[in-house]
């Protein structure tokens, strides 16, 4: 008898381990199945008060692409805390049908124009996870995070690829940016007079750039956001570049143009 019980226990226990983390008695004796599995985010590093993740997987032969936190940039917002050992950790609950998985991973600050980290590989542990913010990375100005205690490499910057021979008028043009989740709502510009044109109010610290045809593959941005003119004067449009910023809420006109390589934006607050 006592190795039958022995034996129950020791299934009930590793039935709850495989659901995740501690499951709760239904008060009638039984336990109810938890449908996830903790991660633990230490942002202690950085000062943010609001914290968010984004967690995915790439196609493959085999699957579609998915998204595991709403599909909408920042994703989802981190509102349950736990206390370990003294250290505050945000949770965010992984699926338990992703155990096992290694998962696309950002942290972040969870606000408009908001830090991150970079991207981060989570190989998710019916048991949980640990991911623990460090520091800046010097070339992406991202986070770094030691996850599962092993440290996250940054990725090698690509090298710069030469501008293409881009017109105007050979394509469609559209404003993506933090305020449109990043080009979900089509913002369009309208083609006028050698300019691409588009008007749109915009919150503190909005981040945003100029796209053709409704993709990524072909952008332009800048190489430095931290000064940029907003009285309509012009400044260079550097293909696949980072990203406009604008420092104070409010209404902007952003007009774009480019001949061969040469591209140029003017931004104005109206």
């Amino acid at each position: 008898m006592k190795f039958v019980k022995f034996l129950a226990l020791s299934i009930a226990a590793l039935s709850m381990v495989a659901c995740g983390p501690a499951n709760e008695d239904n008060g009638g004796g039984g336990f109810i199945t938890q449908e996830f599995t903790k991660v633990y985010c230490d942002v202690t590093a950085t000062g943010w008060t609001t914290v968010g993740v984004w967690a995915w997987t790439e196609a493959t032969e085999e699957a579609e692409a998915q998204n595991f936190t709403g599909g909408k940039w920042p994703g989802a917002a981190l509102t349950t805390t736990e206390t370990i050992e003294g250290k505050l950790y945000y949770i965010w609950d992984a699926p338990k049908e992703l155990v096992g998985q290694t998962i696309g991973f950002i942290v972040n600050q969870y606000v408009d124009g908001g830090e991150q980290t970079i991207d981060l590989k989570l190989t998710v542990k019916a048991e949980g996870n640990y991911v623990v913010l460090t520091e800046k990375d010097d070339a992406s100005g991202q986070w770094l995070a030691k996850v599962d205690g092993v440290d996250a490499v940054a990725p090698e910057p690509e090298p710069e690829k030469p501008a293409p021979s881009i017109a105007l008028a050979d394509h469609t043009w559209d404003v993506a940016g933090s305020f449109n989740d990043w080009g979900a709502t089509l913002l369009p510009m309208t083609v006028a007079d050698g300019w691409a044109v588009a008007t749109f109010d915009a919150p503190a610290d909005a981040q945003f750039k100029v796209r053709a045809d409704g993709a990524w593959t072909d952008s332009y941005g800048v190489t430095d956001n931290s000064n940029l003119p907003v009285d309509g004067s012009e400044f260079d449009a550097i293909y696949n570049a980072g990203n406009l910023k604008v420092t104070e809420a409010g209404n902007y006109t952003l007009s774009f143009t480019v001949n061969g390589e040469v591209g140029k934006f003017k931004l104005k607050k109206n």
